[in-house]
């Protein structure tokens, strides 16, 4: 990705990827809120979802962790 925003949105995720496991649930929540209000406002038709995380290549093995990351809302091409 070649955005200007790139490393504000890499930090929102890393915070998130914290958050999930140390944070209460509402304030948690209110944050992912905000990251997405954000996200979709740098780019539009983009959420955020936490998944489990994949190597690319030929074995697709899962690198053992979980994360946010930045997805495509269905239905949002044109």
């Amino acid at each position: 990705m070649s955005n200007p925003h790139q490393a504000t949105i890499t930090q929102q995720l890393q915070e998130l990827d914290e958050l999930y496991y140390t944070a209460p649930l509402a304030l948690y929540e209110a944050t992912l809120h905000l990251a997405i209000v954000q996200l979709q406002d740098i780019l539009p038709g983009f959420t955020i979802a936490f998944a489990e995380i994949y190597a690319i290549g030929s074995e697709r093995l899962a690198h053992g962790g979980m994360g946010h990351v930045f997805v495509p809302v269905e239905g949002s091409a044109e």
